[in-house]
């Protein structure tokens, strides 16, 4: 079996050079330079990950379910049951996630990565059912931890084999904005009030005790050894399958897009296990949650959308999808300044 570490020491970042030559090819185009903005950006890297043959015509989003310990101390309006509903619920197609997934023509892969009730008669995924409760004791031992990336990685890996080109990472976990905002401010050193969101949705009362619930979970577990030591005591499963995609997908120099708040938690983590992981990342779109927009900040991320969008699931990975399909496609379908009859001398470049 392939070895968390053997894994990191093999990820190499992105030629630079093939993304400058993906450029040039944008530069070329009947158009004043970069006018496309983003969507040269996206296809500059995607022509890099690619050697220049671009295919991401295979589409999945992997969404990783578990369940949080925390959630027994009323951080959510939601019981935890609603995490094994909803999972039901994808399996038969009937979430927002899978109703944007259709329309685009992409795939969604669910994987019991730690629901308390099974969602499979084959449980060979599942690390453990739940979390501890982080205020109490640790989400996990390092070991689960580190098995909950290879989960995530091989889970991934599998769908390479089967010939996906462009993945998306979602979950579904009642209590995990509370997980997501106590590994944030334990890797960022950032206060619980910072990171503290209304999740699915609070009252005033409700996020003002998850916010203490998170301030005093990172402290308890104080001082932390590694980022696999902050995400042992603090995080949960699902955004650690998410870093085995991320991980596995940078291994592969294949294309991987982040959708909201544990999405980018989980990127923030694979991120500090090797930086080169960023290089084949893109986010979606620009989540509600404050936290996000901080370790977007932090990481340099630039989201393609800004939609006021909280669902989670994965939902943003498939507009994500379409929007670079159709960078591809416009960028290889139209014409040269030569073709188009136009010289290159007559733009100025003002980017």
């Amino acid at each position: 079996m392939v070895e968390l570490h053997e894994i990191l020491r093999e990820i190499k970042p992105l030629d630079k050079q093939a993304i400058e030559k993906g450029e040039k090819i944008c530069d070329q185009l009947a158009k004043p330079l970069g006018a496309l903005g983003k969507m040269e950006t996206i296809y500059a890297r995607l022509y890099a990950m690619f050697q220049g043959v671009i295919d991401i015509s295979k589409q999945i989003v992997l969404v990783y379910v578990a369940d949080n310990g925390v959630v027994a101390e009323g951080i959510s309006a939601n019981p935890q049951e609603t995490t094994y509903v909803v999972a039901r619920n994808m399996l038969e197609g009937k979430t927002g996630l899978c109703a944007i997934s259709r329309h685009v023509g992409s795939d969604v892969k669910v994987v019991d990565i730690g629901c308390m009730k099974d969602i499979y008669s084959d449980q060979s995924c599942k690390v453990r059912r739940g979390t501890g409760n982080i205020l109490k004791e640790p989400a996990l031992t390092r070991e689960q931890a580190i098995e909950a990336i290879l989960v995530g990685y091989r889970e991934t890996l599998s769908c390479i084999q089967k010939g996906y080109k462009l993945f998306g990472t979602g979950e579904m976990g009642i209590g995990n904005t509370t997980t997501s905002a106590a590994v944030i401010s334990a890797i960022l050193n950032l206060e619980a009030s910072q990171v503290t969101g209304y999740g699915a949705g609070l009252t005033e009362g409700m996020k003002s005790h998850k916010t203490q619930v998170i301030e005093s979970a990172v402290a308890c577990h104080a001082p932390y050894k590694d980022v696999l030591d902050i995400v042992s005591k603090v995080g949960g499963l699902d955004m650690l399958g998410m870093v085995g995609t991320y991980l596995a997908c940078a291994h592969h120099q294949l294309p991987c897009v982040v959708d909201g708040l544990i999405s980018i938690t989980g990127l923030l983590i694979a991120s500090k296990l090797n930086s080169h992981v960023l290089d084949y990342c893109f986010a979606s779109h620009v989540s509600t949650e404050p936290a996000y927009r901080l370790v977007c900040e932090h990481l340099g991320l630039d989201p393609m959308l800004l939609m006021d969008m909280r669902l989670g699931e994965g939902s943003g990975c498939p507009l994500a999808f379409f929007l670079m399909s159709n960078a591809v496609y416009t960028i290889e379908a139209m014409p040269t300044f030569s073709e188009g009859k136009l010289s290159r001398d007559d733009y100025i470049d003002i980017r």
